[in-house]
């Protein structure tokens, strides 16, 4: 129970010490144009940071689709869970999320089903992770970073509400290489692994 009680500690100690402006960008602040459909499609490294551990990101392989609808942009996202110990190694079973809409601002608020992710891909408890989030942000050209803020409810390993953390997806130009993680708007880098 000792890491329990250690991940409950950080999770008090993080939202006592929150102050205003410390939940990043929300990514939509300012409106944008529009990539054109496919031209953002590619994969992505995607950091969620959950406020209570903020540079210890849940690190993910994303791969986004998109398609012109009336009056925006539609986007399908998959996320590959990858390892905690290299954010590089797939583990896990990937989820496939959308159809979502970005407006004609770019804006877009992406309510995903219930994820599962390893022990292995929870760099805060190594413990399996189950959580239902909703991603609030902004899809603008050339759309090879895009970021913005998380909302919702981890379930296990225990209830966690998840305000004010962020998330931020990079895209990977070489897929030998992936770029460092960065954890928000304003792109912070993600803790080196040790």
């Amino acid at each position: 129970m000792g890491r329990y009680e250690d991940f409950i500690a950080r999770d008090t100690a993080a939202r006592e010490g929150q102050g205003a402006g410390e939940g990043g960008g929300a990514g939509g602040d300012a409106p944008c144009a529009l990539p054109e459909a496919g031209a953002a499609d590619g994969d992505f490294l995607f950091s969620l940071s959950a406020y209570l551990s903020p540079r210890t990101p849940i690190v993910f392989l994303a791969k986004l689709a998109t398609e012109a609808r009336d009056g925006g942009l539609g986007f399908s996202l998959r996320f590959q869970p990858l390892e905690a110990a290299d954010r590089r190694t797939p583990t896990g079973t990937p989820v496939d999320v959308g159809p979502y809409e970005a407006g004609a601002d770019g804006a877009f608020t992406a309510a995903l089903p219930t994820i599962t992710v390893p022990g292995n891909a929870n760099p805060i408890s190594g413990s399996d992770l189950e959580a239902t989030i909703t991603l609030t942000g902004s899809l603008c050209a050339p759309a090879d970073f895009v970021c913005g803020d998380v909302t919702g409810t981890v379930a296990r390993p225990l209830r966690l509400d998840l305000a004010d953390s962020t998330f931020a997806m990079d895209r990977i130009t070489d897929p030998t290489s992936y770029p460092a993680p960065v954890i928000d708007c304003e792109r912070r880098p993600a803790l080196p692994l040790e």
